[in-house]
């Protein structure tokens, strides 16, 4: 089989997140008319703006900042310089999962879960309708590493508490439980895991260890997305207005960095 070398230059999967919605893209939308110039998600329009430092000398340079710098420094970009081989390492781990090959059987959902979690080297976002203690942990572990984000409907009251009432544990897993007051039309009901914006797994499959193992009997549906176009797709389609409406529903304006003099 042959491989065109220059279709590396067409891999080029989102390098921003959204502080405020969690979206994924690369081009901030920029309004050049006004004088200072405007910055926007191009996913929920909420304008990206700077806390500013001392107006003295010794910060002079920082005015010639552009956006994108300050969305570095405010930990919002996505840094892909080993994108491959982090890339390659998550495209081995499916295909292992498949079985295929001699005496080769095919790996259990969970199992997949945890191989791809644990290489989280940028982010995980996740939504489900329950969400046992098991994925949790793999959550929180995962949260060592990487920011996670994520938010599930219909959690019994001790999911409830390990999710939410012991930030110090995992201080950068951030989960918001939907109320059950929405009620069962209005609540999310969307099951997707995203890890860096180039694995995603969607379906019926919730993230709790019944329905994991259904998967494994065909009794649930859980797909594996490679494709960074269509991880982007489902992620900016399903998991950002939501986390948008829950985390941050009146603010029209996010602060992407923050000098520390302020």
């Amino acid at each position: 089989m042959g491989f065109d070398i220059t279709s590396i230059l067409e891999f080029r999967p989102p390098n921003h997140v959204c502080p405020a919605c969690r979206g994924l893209f690369n081009k901030i939308n920029t309004d050049y008319r006004p004088d200072p110039m405007i910055h926007r998600c191009p996913l929920c329009e909420v304008q990206f703006i700077v806390d500013d430092y001392p107006e003295t000398d010794d910060f002079a340079d920082d005015f010639t900042l552009a956006i994108d710098d300050y969305f570095s420094r405010g930990g919002w970009t996505i840094d892909h310089g080993d994108l491959l081989a982090h890339a390659t390492v998550l495209a081995e781990i499916i295909e292992r999962s498949k079985g295929e090959g001699v005496r080769r059987q095919p790996w259990r959902t969970m199992r997949t879960f945890f191989e791809v979690i644990s290489r989280a080297r940028y982010f995980v976002h996740f939504s489900t309708w329950g969400i046992s203690h098991v994925m949790i942990g793999a959550l929180k572990m995962a949260s060592m590493r990487v920011p996670v984000y994520g938010f599930a409907s219909n959690v019994e009251a001790g999911a409830r508490a390990q999710l939410t009432e012991y930030p110090d544990e995992a201080p950068q897993l951030t989960a918001h439980v939907i109320p059950s007051t929405e009620g069962v039309y209005d609540a999310p009901h969307q099951k997707i895991l995203i890890i860096d914006g180039l694995v995603a797994f969607k379906g019926s499959t919730n993230l709790t260890t019944s329905g994991v193992r259904r998967a494994d009997r065909g009794l649930d549906i859980s797909e594996v997305v490679t494709d960074f176009a269509q991880v982007t797709e489902l992620n900016n389609k399903y998991f950002a207005p939501v986390w948008r409406r829950i985390a941050a529903p009146k603010d029209d304006k996010v602060v992407v960095w923050r000098h520390p003099f302020c």
